[in-house]
This record gives structure tokens, C-alpha cells and sequence, in this order.
């Protein structure tokens, strides 16, 4: 019996992390809003809002694992750093942060 309460509640946590598996669009929202909050000028968050979408976008590869997603956005080249997050339960938790 016990066996199966577990099988039972493992199946129901997989739904739920399935169902709450945040989608690329919403990361790109996350992580713009993310940039315009740490902006510290008027021009830089002018800046993001009318194109911090579509550049987060080109710069964001993802890795759909069914339960979370592994989300990495690139910007070493032009002097940003990369950010690694993982999108789970329509949360993004960033895991590492380097500056170049």
C-alpha cells in the first residue's frame, strides 16, 4: 500500500512540475524586467523597454528537461556577462552570474 502512495505522489509532483514548467517567453520577460531593474539611468531603461526583448531573445539559448528548463542568456561579448537560471515551478532561480 505503501508502495503505491508513492508511485501516486511521485506521478503528482511530476504533473505539477510539468504543468508549472516555465516557457521562454515568460524567462524573456523575467529577465528583461530583471535588467531594467538594475538599470541605473533613464536612458538604459528607455533602452530595455523598447528592444530589451528582442536582444534577451537572441541571447537566450534554452534547455527544456520536461520538469524545469535551463535558461542561459550570453552577453560576454559585448561586456555583460552570462546568466544561467533555471526555470521551475513559473520561477526562475539564477544559478551563476560571471561578469565576463
Amino acid at each position: 500500500m505503501k508502495k503505491i502512495i508513492s508511485i501516486i505522489l511521485l506521478i503528482v509532483i511530476l504533473f505539477v512540475l510539468s504543468q508549472t514548467n516555465p516557457g521562454r517567453s515568460a524567462y524573456i520577460e523575467w529577465i528583461t524586467g530583471e535588467a531594467m531593474d538594475q538599470s541605473s539611468t533613464i536612458l538604459e531603461k528607455g533602452l530595455l523597454s523598447l528592444a530589451g526583448e528582442k536582444v534577451f531573445d537572441m541571447g537566450t539559448t534554452e534547455t527544456d528537461y520536461f520538469i524545469f528548463s535551463v535558461y542561459k542568456t550570453d552577453f560576454s561579448e559585448i561586456g555583460l556577462g552570462k546568466v544561467t537560471c533555471v526555470g521551475v515551478f513559473n520561477k526562475f532561480i539564477p544559478v551563476s552570474k560571471s561578469e565576463k
